[in-house]
């Protein structure tokens, strides 16, 4: 029997079923690529395919409207124009560019060729004036229209320059780093320019048709260069006002049967912000016009030539504000059209009042003299008519909307002020909510509270008053009489009420040390102390702006302060305000407020309509102040500015020379007094522009006056004011009288009968 042997296959047959294999795996792969692309991402493709089928047209819309609480607009969108610039004139390497095709053009390309280096220098050399004198024209027009100086326009192009080569940089850096991670050593990154560095930007955010005729003119001869377009400007119709002050409640040396006509400037600046002309990466980022991993298109995201809320409402209503584009879009196959309406922004209603708003601008601005250092402050530390930070906070009791709130420095003064000015003074900064303070004595109402809350005290128990806490110790934890230019004078037996309108400092050692540290943070925190207040500037939820929290010893800290032995003298000082506490003036405003409310909670709120939760109350839970307790505080506080032992009840002169703080009549105020301890202020003493190391004034104080009031008839009082005065000294001298001018600005303003 005979085996027939298989031969194995030659080469040429194996090579063909490799091919045959390789193109086998092709058609597969392409099959797979197919049905992924038909099937899963068909919907996507589809979208894509037939976008480029139409054209899209874009209808602008316009932001909301912001009111005060009465209807006045404080800011709204007007028509107008803008005028956009090439960034090649921003950077001026347009006249070099045009110079350079220019002598290209002159010759024909052979013969530029043939020309060395230094003779084509000097050919392109040769064109630069011409070309300049171009650019010259376009910035002298952009200047006019902005009603600005040369030097003016080139500082913010210098600005603008800086800004968008800050982000190419940070874009090439992450384009960079994509580069290395995905093709490691291989290959050369090159950066590209950014979009802000190919586009126009716009210099001139609004002009008006006058304005705009010479530059559009300039347009239709170098359309490369500027673009006139029609864009709605954000006007601020309120943003001055002329007030009338009563200048009959003030102090003796300020006191005049005359009003006296302020014109405010930006009225209500900190709390309205304004609006930026330029799209930042990460506003894109955030909200993409056109997002092109979805292909999606979301008409209220930023495109370049749009406009961003920058600060203050403006910017925490930002989403609500800006509205979504209209378009009208038309088939690229069948020449139809549909037309899809602009979605205008939302408005928005403030709780403030513009009017009353401005009043208490005028009476703490640069202008008013209030918050100027006077002779009668008996400021030691700081000379004699030298403008003085502060902040005022008015809020209606029973509703807890902000009526107004005010800080000076304010932005507009930013303008007049030198570098070292702005160091010192800090424009920028709201003081009403976002810088904390020591509280001081304004503080000693809610210790009472708290207190006689937890059965401590009733409101007849008196406490003597021996000059100092301590027993052992007259140098620690003493009264604020206790001192040699009062003959080391002590309060004696006082009630509850006595000892509040006194603002006895014994009184209140003794009330906290009773309550100890644990139940006095615990109160304290209930009022608000060492928590944000959701005021709803900073949009629907807050996520972007809530008032500064201040500081209170959290339960770790005080098992710190507990463990070395200090538990105890923190409580103490704490009980006068004092020791690890700060606070804002919308704070103590608030704080007051639930006091009067007998301890219903009612978050501040700055946006009628908003109100931002009352959170979990520090921790704590809900607790209702009694009626006794309410009147108590209350009566100390009516003691406190009527009586003339009571700490603010008289401006001091000289010996025997007093005037009454508070002095609109029919009105009923209750309030308290506050000098608190202030960390050192560095100034520039000596004036020659620098800020040394020793330049720092220390032993000073911020004065405070926080109260509540109403008309004499009512049985409680309707607002609460806080009056803070940065290192201005004595409470009851300094912001006393800031107190008596807000009063009398909301009796002009209507929210109080008084009589004249």
């Amino acid at each position: 029997m005979t085996t027939t042997r298989r031969r194995a296959p030659i080469m040429f047959q194996r090579r063909l079923i490799l091919i045959m294999a390789t193109g086998l795996a092709a058609c597969l792969l392409m099959t797979g690529q197919l049905i992924r692309l038909a099937v899963f991402e068909g919907g996507v493709h589809r979208a894509e395919a037939e976008s480029r089928l139409q054209f899209h047209e874009w209808i602008p819309t316009w932001r909301g409207t912001i009111y005060d609480r009465h209807g006045r607009a404080l800011a709204r969108d007007e028509p107008g124009y803008e005028i956009a610039v090439s960034w090649r004139a921003i950077t001026g390497t347009w006249v070099d560019y045009m110079a350079i095709q220019e002598a290209r053009d002159a010759v024909d390309e052979a013969t530029w060729d043939s020309l060395s280096p230094e003779a084509r220098e000097l050919n392109i050399a040769a064109r630069l004036p011409g070309w300049k004198v171009v650019e010259d024209e376009l910035w002298e027009l952009v200047a006019k229209a902005s009603d600005n100086k040369i030097e003016d326009v080139d500082r913010t192009l210098d600005e603008r320059r800086a800004r968008v080569q800050h982000m190419a940089a940070v874009v090439w850096e992450r384009q960079q780093q994509r580069h290395e991670a995905r093709y490691g050593g291989y290959g050369t990154f090159r950066a590209q320019p950014i979009a802000e560095q190919r586009g126009f930007h716009v210099v001139v955010p609004h002009v008006t048709d006058a304005s705009a005729l010479p530059l559009q003119q300039f347009a239709e001869r170098w359309p490369e260069l500027v673009q006139v377009r029609y864009a709605r400007h954000r006007s601020y119709p309120n943003e001055n006002m002329e007030v009338m002050v009563d200048q009959s409640h003030m102090p003796r040396p300020l006191r005049s049967n005359r009003e006296r006509t302020v014109q405010v400037e930006g009225v209500a600046d900190q709390l309205l912000g304004t609006v930026r002309y330029d799209v930042w990466a990460e506003d894109i980022a955030r909200r993409p016009f056109h997002d092109e991993q979805t292909g999606e298109t979301d008409r209220g995201g930023y495109r370049q030539a749009d406009r961003v809320g920058a600060r203050g409402v403006e910017k925490g209503w930002e989403d609500q504000l800006r509205g979504e584009l209209g378009a009208v879009v038309t088939s690229r196959r069948t020449g139809e059209s549909r037309r899809e309406p602009p979605i205008p922004g939302q408005d928005v209603i403030l709780s403030i009042d513009a009017s009353l708003q401005a009043r208490i601008e005028a009476i703490i601005g640069e202008r008013g003299g209030l918050s100027h250092v006077q002779p009668w402050h008996g400021n030691k530390n700081v000379p004699v008519g030298e403008p003085l930070a502060a902040a005022v906070v008015v809020l209606d009791i029973p509703t807890g909307e902000v009526l107004a709130m005010a800080s000076t420095p304010a932005p507009s003064d930013a303008a007049g002020m030198s570098e070292i000015q702005m160091q010192e003074r800090s424009p920028w900064v709201n003081r009403a909510v976002a810088a904390a303070y020591p509280p001081g004595s304004i503080i000693k109402p809610l210790v009472l509270a708290a207190a006689m809350m937890e059965g401590l005290v009733g409101s007849q128990t008196q406490i003597e008053c021996r000059g100092h806490h301590f027993p052992e110790q007259d140098k620690v934890a003493r009264c604020w009489i206790y001192r040699k230019r009062y003959g080391m004078a002590t309060h004696g037996l006082l009630s509850a009420r006595e000892a509040l309108g006194r603002s006895c400092n014994c009184y209140f050692y003794e009330l906290a040390d009773r309550l100890g540290l644990e139940r006095l943070a615990e109160w304290l925190a209930w009022f608000g102390m060492g928590h944000s207040i959701p005021t709803g500037m900073g949009g629907p939820d807050d996520a972007i702006w809530q008032s500064a929290s201040g500081s209170l010893p959290d339960s770790a800290e005080r098992e710190v302060l507990k463990a070395r032995g200090e538990g105890r003298f923190e409580s103490v000082m704490m009980g006068i305000g004092q020791g690890r506490l700060t606070w804002t003036p919308l704070h103590a405003a608030d704080a007051y407020a639930t006091l009067v409310r007998g301890g219903k909670r009612i978050p501040p709120t700055l946006v009628r309509g908003h109100r931002g939760s009352s959170g979990d109350l520090g921790g704590q839970q809900a607790r209702r102040l009694s009626p006794e307790v309410v009147r108590t505080v209350l009566d100390g506080l009516e003691l406190g500015v009527t009586e003339s032992w009571g700490t603010g009840s008289r401006i001091k002169y000289a010996e025997g020379d007093y005037d009454q703080i508070f002095t609109v009549p029919g009105v009923s105020v209750m309030g308290k007094t506050g000098t608190a301890q202030a960390p050192p202020w560095s100034r520039d003493v000596n004036d020659d522009g620098v800020i040394e190391p020793g330049e720092r004034t220390k032993d000073l104080e911020h004065a405070w006056f926080v109260g509540v009031v109403g008309e004499e008839s009512e049985r409680l009082p309707r607002y609460a004011i806080a009056v803070l005065i940065e290192y201005g000294g004595s409470g009851g001298r300094v912001a006393g009288p800031v107190a008596n001018q807000v009063i009398e600005s909301l009796r002009a303003e209507g929210y109080l009968e008084a009589s004249r």
